[in-house]
């Protein structure tokens, strides 16, 4: 798979099988999160990893929409100091994540966690970082009735707009 297939062939997925992520896809995965950019270089996110069912559980108490979250292989937060919170840096370790996911069979999805103080205790963050988000991982259920790799996305030339508006 080319990184171009990779990019337009991900889906957001929610419904997982219960096979486990072999380490060395997993590290592939997060090696992919951590060779993200970040602004001027300071690398100060960090993972955390929950494989954990009782922690997942907490996880999915955490979002007004993530219940379904503790049927995930594995949960990754990425966590920012809240002083200088990198929501940029944040997403673009996200989304290198889910794309390098994808590239090795390992369906994803990105969930925001509304109640910060739940997201804090489930993984015992300190008072001074944040986790705005998390990214599911499993292998997906690929017959599922409502699996979005059966979905379409708006034509681009819906999409694109070139020098002005109209």
């Amino acid at each position: 798979m080319t990184p171009y297939e990779a990019i337009i062939g991900k889906r957001d997925l929610r419904v997982y099988t219960t096979r486990a992520i072999p380490d060395d896809v997993l590290g592939r995965v997060l090696q992919a999160g951590r060779m993200a950019g970040s602004a001027k270089n300071v690398e100060v996110n960090r993972l955390i990893v929950v494989t954990d069912q009782s922690v997942q559980d907490a996880l999915a108490d955490a979002g007004d929409y993530s219940s379904w979250i503790g049927s995930s292989a594995a949960i990754v937060g990425v966590a920012s100091p809240a002083a200088e919170l990198r929501l940029f840096d944040v997403g673009r370790q996200a989304q290198n994540m889910m794309i390098a996911a994808h590239a090795e069979g390992v369906g994803s999805c990105p969930v925001t966690l509304h109640h910060a103080d739940r997201a804090q205790a489930a993984v015992g963050l300190p008072d001074d970082w944040a986790m705005p988000m998390v990214i599911t991982l499993g292998y997906p259920v690929e017959d599922h009735p409502d699996s979005p790799l059966k979905r379409t996305r708006v034509p681009l030339d819906e999409l694109v707009r070139h020098d002005r508006w109209s």
